[in-house]
């Protein structure tokens, strides 16, 4: 299996979206990003996109129709998607929302700087561990 090498992005903000995409530009590696404006969009295509290179899932937990706890929860459910790595990437610092995340088997949390330069080194790190650090078993 070829090292996986595709993002996906669950984010509702076309900013955030723009700005998540700069931070990508930044970097000297290449990521192919799938966006997605909401959860239930991004479930209903899983299916076509799977087991394609899926390096992680960076998921904004307020998007709306179905949000980033209801994706989370109904991927560790699935046998076939449970193992795929989920990270928060969101602008709520909650220390109730961050528990819940784990609890339904999130592997990371991010909250989203405010700040340009902290955006790229987040994205930066996200991309060095997810994308390269942590590849899946074939």
């Amino acid at each position: 299996m070829e090292n996986p090498t595709t993002i996906i992005f669950v984010e509702d903000n076309p900013s955030d979206l723009r700005l998540f995409e700069y931070a990508l530009s930044q970097l000297e590696t290449s990521v192919n990003l799938l966006h997605f404006e909401h959860g239930q969009a991004f479930l209903d295509k899983l299916p076509e996109l799977y087991p394609a290179a899926i390096a992680c899932i960076l998921l904004d937990i307020n998007t709306p129709f179905v949000n980033g706890f209801e994706v989370l929860e109904s991927l560790r459910q699935n046998s076939d998607y449970q193992y795929l790595p989920i990270i928060a990437f969101t602008s709520s610092n909650s220390v109730e929302e961050k528990l819940k995340f784990y609890q339904l088997g999130g592997n990371a949390y991010v909250s989203k700087p405010l700040e340009i330069d902290e955006l790229v080194a987040a994205v930066s790190h996200i991309v060095g561990f997810w994308v390269h650090t942590n590849l899946r078993a074939s």
